[in-house]
């Protein structure tokens, strides 16, 4: 039972209607210069006006936040004092600067993936069976630190990746499809992106 805050971002785990799953459909996408940010796994991933992989940095992207591919589940490249390729779930801020090449972030980008994340605080409540936030949206917050030790997205205890409270008519980023663990403290919540948020399935596109 989760009776303390330890996020871990966002977590693939099936797809929404029952559709085959084999794991998570993963692109990996080339970092090809220095990038002032640290890269961690459960974040969602943008792309930038250069075209470039970044993390989100809002609490609460919506369907006008363009570039929105999909959740980082690791990184691969050549580790600087290694030489040879490495896999893993962090990669530091200023890797190019750091001496790291072939910086690849593996996303998973399926508009359709069903993921869990841990709640702030108690998701709606349970009444004879009910959880009154299904349906809803949500926003999370602290989108773009994590855990450098464990390579999750903001697993800490006083930070994370969770929660910021549900909106019964809003259109924020996630949409709360059912609660995993309803009676824990910090439940582990399982959403999807709404309809006009993931890039793939909204007509608005990066700036060039």
């Amino acid at each position: 039972m989760a009776a303390t805050a330890s996020p871990f971002g966002l977590r693939p785990i099936n797809l929404i209607g029952g559709q085959s799953n084999n794991g998570g459909v993963i692109r990996e996408y080339l970092l090809p210069s220095n990038v002032a940010a640290a890269y961690f796994t459960g974040q969602i991933m943008t792309l930038a006006t250069n075209g470039v992989i970044t993390p989100i940095t809002s609490s609460s992207p919506t369907t006008s936040t363009a570039g929105i591919v999909g959740v980082c589940v690791g990184v691969r490249y050549t580790d600087p004092t290694l030489k040879y390729t490495v896999f893993g779930q962090y990669l530091p801020s200023g890797a190019y600067t750091a001496g790291y090449r072939d910086i690849y972030v593996r996303v998973n980008d399926d508009p359709d993936q069903l993921y869990s994340i841990q709640a702030a605080t108690v998701v709606g409540t349970r009444v004879n069976g009910a959880r009154g936030s299904i349906g809803q949206t949500a926003a999370i917050t602290n989108a773009d630190t994590g855990n450098a030790t464990t390579g999750l997205s903001n697993s800490s205890l006083t930070t994370g990746v969770n929660w910021a409270g549900t909106v019964a008519g809003g259109t924020l980023a996630l949409k709360i499809v059912d609660i995993i663990t309803p009676d824990d403290l910090y439940p582990e919540v399982l959403v999807k992106f709404n309809q006009g948020v993931h890039s793939y399935y909204s007509a608005t596109g990066v700036a060039s």
